[in-house]
């Protein structure tokens, strides 16, 4: 990657040679100016790429104004007080700043540059998705611009130092192991924040060693999940004749050990500290030479949800969670949402479909009925679904569950099984929170009427607030009530937006997606007591950075026990659009979050 050559044109001294002696630390070819007359004669004799100056100093420099699209050097002011945006600079204010603190904000807006990353506002962090850069891909563009500091993504997050990677931390793990679960996951945003790595090195193997055991490890850790029944289940050991005449190997030992501890296949393969695909690979192998048996798993609740909850595949699989999705029309094809159609490829679609608008079906009755069959014959179910009043989903359901009764009866040998079909009053965010919260209960042992009526007495204090960008989605869309005031306001103008009683309605309008987010955030905060906890979601449609800043924000604002993400998917995304953002969040009694907090998620 070519070096950058960078004007610091600065009149405080000191300010102007830390900058200049740490920007050439990170390898940038660095000139510095103590006023704009010298400054103006590199700006005229230089190919500058990145001007770092004060406001005092810029208009000496004589640098033109970059016309549209034209290439010129990033501006990035330093300034004593906040100021507005200024187009085609970066503005950092530095009152309270140490050199060193503006040298990280500097940092992170110039490898944002060189790699094409968003930054959040307060420049403290790079920000993207995993959709559009997956792990793989983007640690090796750290490690070429020797970047020093975190990277959080995919419940974890690594340490690295001057680009390579020192220690790895996801769900309890540490070392190869959690760089492997890391580098699994495949959607949710990122950030990377510049600085100090924090920790020590644990790791030995350089980054090319770490992402061929990744890749390596991932499809072992497929095959061997299909091989194997739920993870909740309790693996039992068969001893006999042949296990004492069996040579086991060294991963097969670290198995077999934690098979005696007790506990869950999940359990299991947080005790061993081999990558999950070769452990479960393990557990698979000693379960067909016939010494291991599973119990099965003491979740007698099993809950169903439909695919407007966007759930990403990892906290499907996680909770157990089945998704019935539902379908939509576009381009001339019937695409299940989720399956066919990812939310990566849909708002391609939807530009390549030359004026045809997608619209959206829901799931049959038909395919409800396979998904409580294929349950019901040993677990009950709570089957929790997008509001009534958005979708015939729910009905369907209702009437699948009416109209299998009996044949659920006659198949079940153990007595009656019980199915609760719930509306939830949510979309996306808002169900995908609930749908995770019975999932906990459900872990916690409760029945299926338990759970039914603990999310119907939740469900009045689940607020859901977001805010679109594209109004030709929303527009179109005839499930979204009383929006007309919004449209043909100024240009710029963003509605918010909340789900009440089960529908979609306005609250007010607003100018510019980072101040709805703002804006989101203090509605919420109304109501709710910010002192005490909250369980939040944020979802997004292709805005990962308008998340990223929203995240910080929830954050901020409240008292979070356990945030959660999602990305909206085809099925909401055919209604607002790309360029959506939003929050749900719900206010726990005490009670409750013993039984829906994040502890709630370990069997």
């Amino acid at each position: 990657m070519a070096k950058l050559t960078i004007l610091v044109a600065d009149h405080e001294e000191a300010r102007r040679r830390d900058l200049a002696r740490g920007l050439a630390s990170f390898g940038y070819e660095v000139i510095a100016a103590a006023d704009a007359a010298e400054g103006h004669r590199f700006a005229t004799g230089l190919k500058l790429d990145v001007v770092v100056t004060e406001p005092a100093l810029s208009d000496g420099l004589g640098l033109p104004v970059p016309e549209e699209d034209a290439e010129g050097p990033l501006r990035i002011l330093l300034t004593t007080e906040e100021s507005g945006e200024v187009p085609e600079t970066v503005v950092i204010p530095t009152v309270g700043l140490t050199s060193e603190a503006i040298l990280r904000k500097l940092r992170t807006a110039l490898v944002g540059r060189e790699l094409g990353l968003g930054t959040d506002p307060q420049l403290t962090a790079l920000e993207g998705d995993l959709q559009r850069l997956p792990a793989l891909e983007l640690l090796p563009t750290l490690q070429r611009s020797g970047v020093t500091g975190c990277v959080v993504l995919g419940g974890g997050d690594i340490a690295l130092e001057g680009g390579e990677v020192v220690a790895a931390r996801a769900d309890g793990a540490q070392g190869v192991k959690a760089f492997v679960r890391i580098a699994r996951a495949a959607s949710g945003a990122f950030r990377v924040v510049i600085g100090s790595a924090g920790v020590p090195r644990e790791l030995s193997l350089d980054l090319l060693s770490l992402m061929a055991l990744a890749l390596e490890d991932r499809p072992r850790y497929d095959e061997a999940l299909a091989r194997l029944p739920d993870l909740a289940s309790r693996p039992r050991l068969v001893i006999g004749p042949a296990f004492f005449a069996t040579q086991f190997s060294p991963g097969q030992q670290q198995v077999l050990a934690a098979v005696q501890g007790g506990g869950t296949i999940r359990k299991i393969l947080d005790e061993v500290p081999e990558p999950d695909g070769s452990v479960l690979t393990e557990i698979a192998h000693l379960q067909e030479l016939g010494f291991l048996v599973f119990d099965p798993a003491e979740i007698n609740v099993r809950i169903v949800t439909d695919s407007t909850a966007d759930l990403p595949p990892e906290i499907a699989a996680r909770y157990g969670i089945q998704v019935v999705p539902l379908s939509v029309h576009l381009g001339g094809e019937i695409l299940r949402d989720g399956i066919d159609l990812k939310p990566s490829e849909f708002f391609m679609r939807v530009r390549k479909s030359k004026g045809r608008w997608p619209e959206t079906m829901p799931p049959t009755k038909a395919e409800f009925l396979a998904a409580y069959r294929a349950i019901l014959a040993r677990d009950d179910v709570v089957s929790l679904h997008l509001s009534s009043r958005l979708s015939r989903t729910f009905e369907h359901a209702r009437e699948a569950a009416d109209e299998g009764a009996e044949e659920f009866r006659r198949a079940r040998s153990d007595g009656t099984p019980e199915i609760e079909v719930v509306d939830s009053t949510q979309v996306s965010s808002g169900l995908m929170l609930l749908a995770v919260l019975a999932a906990r209960m459900a872990r916690r042992r409760l029945s299926a009427k338990e759970i039914r009526l603990r999310i119907e007495a939740i469900l009045p204090r689940v607020h859901a607030l977001f805010v679109v960008d594209d109004l030709d989605f929303l527009s179109r869309s005839s499930r979204i009530k009383g929006t007309q005031a919004l449209f043909g306001g100024l240009f710029g103008i963003k509605p918010i937006l909340g789900i009440v009683k089960g529908e979609v309605v306005p609250v007010e309008r607003i100018r510019g997606g980072a101040n709805a987010c703002t804006r989101i955030v203090e509605l919420l905060r109304d109501r709710v007591d910010v002192d005490k906890p909250v369980l939040a979601c944020i979802g997004q449609a292709a805005a990962p950075q308008l998340a990223a800043r929203l995240r910080d924000l929830v954050r901020e604002g409240f008292e979070v026990a356990d945030l959660l993400e999602n990305e909206i998917g085809p099925a909401v995304g055919a209604h607002v659009g790309p360029g959506c953002v939003g929050a749900a969040i719900v206010q726990p009694t005490d009670e409750e979050l013993a039984l829906i907090g994040p502890a709630a998620s370990v069997v």
